[in-house]
């Protein structure tokens, strides 16, 4: 590995490494013609799954070259679930992930609220790349791709101080976030033109979105999809 290569460098290796991981896993199940449904998109008001989220929203030009592939997409595969532009984010962390057994939670709110400020207040601004598109088989994501360590530095100073204060029983539950996806589209229904959609996934596996430098983070109680309706800000912040 040549001297030049920077921590940096090495993290986005591994970012990228892991998208590739998740393209290989999807076409896998794909190539069997195989998804995996999300049941509640068919009946949302049975979804009583809530969390906290700290998320930052991208920038409108970023948003507008996701509606486009969007838009192209859904011309495949028109009863799929496609995310609208209220609901385009990345995950900074989950305070706790969203869980329909939110109760014991929330009675915490004001310290879940309290410790993340003492992060926040003093984070920096950090950058993402978002560069092509992998799967899973639930879905579609754009890849982003951290351009300097804030962002990971980030989680891991949130992650210590809710451990320390003992919150955290609802961290990483479905894995430890290292990426900084956004997420397109699930699947709500099995397909109907699954090789037509792969193929035009396949087109925008390398396609440059654009970048953003994120100076604003929210946090934001919110159901499992970032739905406007179910979303409820309880803090902003501005970073340095």
């Amino acid at each position: 590995m040549p001297d030049s290569i920077s921590s940096m460098d090495i993290y986005n290796i591994e970012v990228a490494e892991l998208y590739d991981r998740m393209w290989e896993n999807a076409l896998a199940h794909f190539a069997k013609g195989r998804v995996e449904t999300d049941d509640y998109l068919a009946n949302q008001q049975s979804d009583r799954r809530l969390g906290i989220t700290v998320m930052a929203r991208p920038s409108e030009k970023v948003v507008e070259q996701f509606m486009a592939l969007n838009h192209q997409l859904a011309q495949v595969e028109p009863d799929q679930y496609y995310y609208q532009p209220g609901q385009f984010h990345i995950t900074v962390l989950s305070l706790f992930t969203a869980t329909q057994h939110c109760e014991p939670f929330f009675a915490r709110l004001a310290d879940y609220l309290a410790t993340s400020e003492a992060v926040l207040a003093a984070a920096p601004g950090f950058a993402v790349d978002f560069q092509g598109v992998t799967a899973t088989p639930h879905g579609i994501l754009a890849q982003g791709f951290p351009q300097d360590g804030h962002l990971e530095a980030l989680r891991e100073k949130l992650r210590k101080a809710l451990r320390e204060q003992d919150l955290g029983q609802g961290l990483d539950t479905r894995y430890r976030l290292k990426t900084a996806h956004v997420t397109l589209m699930r699947f709500q229904r099995p397909p109907q033109a699954l090789t037509r959609l792969v193929e035009l996934m396949k087109e925008y596996r390398a396609s440059h979105f654009g970048d953003c430098h994120f100076q604003t983070l929210q946090v934001v109680k919110n159901d499992w999809y970032m739905s406007a309706e179910k979303v409820e800000l309880l803090a902003v912040y501005q970073l340095s």
